[in-house]
């Protein structure tokens, strides 16, 4: 039995008493380890930089790392590679600085906000270069490592950007890709969100309604409108081809859907490919993402409420084994902040309470 099967045959076991434990309203056995709760947007490194912002992430919300968004906002950016530039100091204090309030696992967060054309040779040579120096300023500053937005924006993964013809090209691609982050900064913990493996398929299926008459969907906006996520797969079997440290999936699945099993089916999902590449099992992790606060940019109000973001967060807490995620919406967790001004929620305080609350039960305690 290969140490993959061996590792589904614990978290079998593990899932199993995670709910008999959530079941039994029982706790772990004190000292058990906790994830690291980081946040997706929210800050700005090059504004927020002085200690009163850095306290406030770090010991009033009590975040402990962000997806840092605007070093290397799109593939087709190229941070250089002078640490003496503007971008590198910049980075560097925001790292230094916030470290000093437990705001540690920081990542630079790379997004699809522009198209991908993967015919095109000169395009594919020049975002390896990119990301091998996104990776080198990472290590400069301090960060952990990159996590890579795959949410096609724009035409990335289909459309105008290449069909299936084209996947040997693109793993061969993201192989490259991996290997440059690697050889810049080997420790590094890369990240990968959405579960890609899972929008893929709903793809697929959304496809075969359409094939079975369901026209009324073409009509719709719909999750196909900038290609889907066809050759997304293919980038990570490259990405997922070199022997990372760590490797982390965030998924989106855990937003409204319930976490246990959104956990335990990414892990089984992902199993046949770990089986295929060098990424050791117990060096795979999935980090559950939570999207509590902010109905849009201009609407900071909660999605789900105190108690329910509490309960939430417990679970999660007690089932990641590396990180737990939430998705900021922009500024939904400070008012006038860097990505929507504007006052928070009228009951903010509530969900910084629960942070607290959670982090406090699980370092005394554990979780269940």
């Amino acid at each position: 039995m290969n140490g993959f099967a061996n590792r589904r045959r614990s978290n079998k076991t593990r899932w199993m008493a995670w709910l008999a434990l959530f079941l039994c309203a029982c706790c772990a056995p004190a000292g058990a380890d906790c994830p690291r709760l980081l946040m997706f947007d929210g800050v700005d490194y090059r504004t927020q930089i002085n200690p009163e912002q850095a306290a406030y992430w770090g010991r009033t919300v009590g975040v402990q790392g962000f997806f840092v968004n605007n070093a290397m906002a799109y593939w087709q950016v190229d941070v250089g590679t002078d640490p003496g530039s503007a971008l590198w100091q910049a980075l560097r204090r925001f790292q230094t600085l916030y470290a000093q309030y437990g705001v540690t696992d920081n990542f630079i967060k790379v997004a699809l906000y522009k198209g991908h054309d993967w015919h095109d040779a000169d395009q594919n040579a020049a975002v390896v270069e990119h990301f091998a120096h996104a990776a080198a300023l990472a290590r400069y500053a301090g960060l952990k490592g990159i996590a890579l937005d795959l949410e096609p924006h724009q035409p990335a993964w289909g459309a105008g950007a290449g069909g299936p013809e084209l996947a040997a090209t693109v793993e061969q691609t993201g192989r490259a890709i991996g290997e440059a982050m690697h050889q810049a900064y080997p420790d590094m913990t890369l990240i990968v969100l959405p579960d890609v493996l899972l929008e893929a398929q709903r793809d697929r299926m959304f496809e075969q309604k359409l094939e079975a008459g369901m026209q009324w969907l073409a009509g719709r906006p719909n999750r196909l409108s900038n290609g889907g996520y066809g050759l997304a797969v293919p980038v990570v079997r490259g990405l997922l081809s070199v022997p990372w440290k760590h490797v982390v999936l965030a998924t989106e699945q855990t937003y409204n859907g319930h976490i246990i099993p959104s956990m335990r089916q990414a892990e089984q999902q992902y199993a046949a490919l770990l089986d295929a590449v060098p990424v050791k099992p117990e060096d795979f992790s999935v980090a559950p993402g939570l999207w509590p606060l902010g109905l849009s940019y201009g609407d900071k109000s909660g999605r789900k409420n105190p108690d329910e973001f509490e309960r939430r967060l417990r679970e999660a807490f007690g089932l990641a084994e590396r990180y737990v995620w939430i998705y900021g919406k922009g500024s939904a967790w400070q008012t006038d902040g860097p990505y929507g001004k504007g006052p928070v929620a009228a009951d903010f305080r509530q969900y910084v309470d629960a942070i607290h609350r959670v982090r406090m039960a699980c370092a005394a305690n554990g979780l269940p």
